[in-house]
């Protein structure tokens, strides 16, 4: 059995000579934490949770069973993607990463099946193939997905530039990229086709951002899209590895990561940080690195104190979807029952707005559901889970549905919470069965979350899933950078940046670089070395 590489929060650890404090452990702090180690710097990660890793652990039950919390695919990280490379620099190399197969995604739409097809152009010769009428659109669809793609590098670069050149050439470079952001996906695509179908089709993947079309940025749209173009990958003994290996890394640096670290407070003092309050003890740095998110670090760890980022309004750009999750575990493995790689899509009709947004509770699971396959995707799943595979089955949720139990204690909730969960559990199951009637009679465990295990866990206040939502007023109305109006604090992870494991990486990355200034540039000459030795 593996041993733990991460410890409990204790004050009689040596805690002195501390450069930077990160608060919470997912990939966006994890990645900012590594970047500072390799610099010489020492490093301490605070999690609150009994698990490291944010949304990229994974959890297991009873009969060996697990199943990954949010990482169902990864895109950019094959061979030559650009996205390797970072993944290798912060696992030394030690990540391995399993291509899920040409189609990644599939999309079930009112009975008729569409799949998205690994690389640019067999991507667009498939959808072609559905839509011989729309190719102009489609080739035009595809070259708008790259122009915003192109923007929104120099558009996440920009965030660490220093005021006078973000007064200057900062001006221009978001300028560019907010001409895709400020429009919606459906406002932007609908310009190219009128094809009801086709859009739907286009905006299957909109669960990956958490926005139906009429409300999501075509920037984020864009971004996930593009993502995932050349195919999807997943890490090779689960998602858990992601955050495993990248704290092997820091440990090896001397840095070190400390679960059930509940921190209540960072602590300001004429604006500026003097440290934090962990399990009711004051640890002092004059760095700190926030990776919970813009509004847990404004409304809950500053709460009460004279400070500068207390003005952000939150009312103009709200909290991201939320979700729950049926998890099934299965008595026979992937390849007996026939379970594929890739993940399922499905929707009752093409109006995706008016699934997302008016579906109440009890036909969530009538109307859409998002289906992956951990077991199939893990080529060392039957090593470690023999004669065993694993399914997800999603669907969204309104936090306010489950509103009424939030003051009930985890895992002692009511029967009317129960019943909901166990009447959304038949419901996904029957999917399911509609779907793979092979995996009748082979189900051995499942589980239901809600919102309130989102909330549970991961401390974000109604269960969201990405952070804030991913509208056209995320990105015109803010401008949330790591370096923020208080001297010494800064911010890391999705909030940052966009939505995903990538996403929130580059913020860890964007982050570090903000913190180490031209020191940073030893960490990418000491990337590209790493790539070349591979190579």
């Amino acid at each position: 059995m593996r041993q733990k590489n991460y410890k409990p929060f204790s004050t009689t650890e040596d805690f002195s000579n501390i450069d930077h404090i990160v608060i919470g452990s997912g990939i966006g702090s994890l990645t900012t934490a590594v970047w500072l180690a390799k610099s010489g710097k020492k490093v301490i990660v605070l999690e609150r949770h009994y698990v490291p890793g944010g949304f990229t652990h994974s959890f297991k039950r009873k009969h060996g069973f697990k199943w990954d919390v949010g990482v169902h695919y990864v895109g950019n990280v094959g061979p030559n993607d650009s996205l390797k490379p970072f993944f290798d620099y912060l696992t030394q190399g030690k990540l391995d990463w399993e291509y899920m197969g040409d189609v990644y995604d599939v999309a079930h739409i009112d009975g008729k099946v569409y799949k998205f097809i690994a690389g640019k152009d067999k991507f667009i010769n498939q959808m072609i193939s559905y839509f011989p009428q729309e190719a102009q659109a489609i080739k035009q669809y595809i070259k708008l997905v790259e122009n915003a793609n192109k923007r929104s590098s120099a558009y996440f670069f920009e965030k660490v530039f220093e005021p006078i050149l973000q007064k200057t050439l900062g001006k221009i470079i978001k300028s560019r990229f907010k001409r895709f952001a400020k429009q919606t996906t459906f406002e932007t695509i609908s310009k190219l086709t009128s094809n009801e179908r086709l859009i739907a089709v286009l905006c299957a993947q909109c669960g990956d951002y958490g926005l139906p079309p009429k409300q999501s940025s075509f920037a984020a749209h864009a971004l996930i899209v593009g993502h995932f173009l050349n195919g999807g990958y997943y890490p090779k003994g689960g998602s858990e590895q992601i955050s495993i290996k990248t704290i092997d890394t820091l440990n090896e640096l001397g840095s070190k990561v400390y679960i059930n670290a509940e921190v209540s407070k960072i602590v300001i003092s004429n604006n500026k940080v003097t440290g934090v309050i962990v399990n009711n003890t004051f640890l002092p740095s004059k760095s700190i690195i926030s990776g919970v998110g813009i509004s847990n670090t404004v409304n809950h760890l500053l709460k009460g104190q004279d400070n500068k980022l207390s003005a952000i309004n939150f009312k103009a750009i709200k909290p991201s979807i939320a979700h729950m999750c049926l998890y099934v575990g299965l008595t026979k493995t992937s390849e007996e029952l026939n379970l594929p790689k890739h993940n399922i899509w499905w929707y009752d009709n093409d109006n995706i707005d008016a699934i997302l947004n008016d579906t109440p509770l009890d036909e969530v699971s009538d109307k859409f559901a998002y289906i992956s396959f951990p077991s199939s995707k893990d080529p060392l799943w039957e090593y470690y889970n023999p004669n065993t595979s694993s399914i997800q089955a999603i669907s969204f949720a309104n936090y306010k549905w489950f509103q009424e139990f939030e003051e009930e204690p985890w895992k002692k909730r009511s029967v009317k919470y129960d019943s909901l969960k166990q009447e959304f559990e038949t419901k996904m199951l029957e999917k399911l069965y509609s779907l793979y009637p092979q995996i009748k009679g082979n189900v051995l465990v499942t589980e239901v979350s809600t919102p309130l295990s989102t909330k549970h866990f991961s401390n974000y206040k109604h269960g969201e899933i990405y952070g804030l939502d991913h509208s056209p007023k995320r990105f015109i109305e803010s401008d949330i950078r790591p370096k923020t109006k208080i001297k010494g604090l800064y911010l890391t992870g999705q909030d940052v940046t966009v939505v995903g494991v990538g996403g929130a990486m580059m913020a860890g990355v964007l982050s570090a670089t903000t913190i180490l200034k031209m020191n940073s540039w030893k960490n990418f000459r000491e990337m590209g070395r790493l790539k070349n030795k591979k190579d």
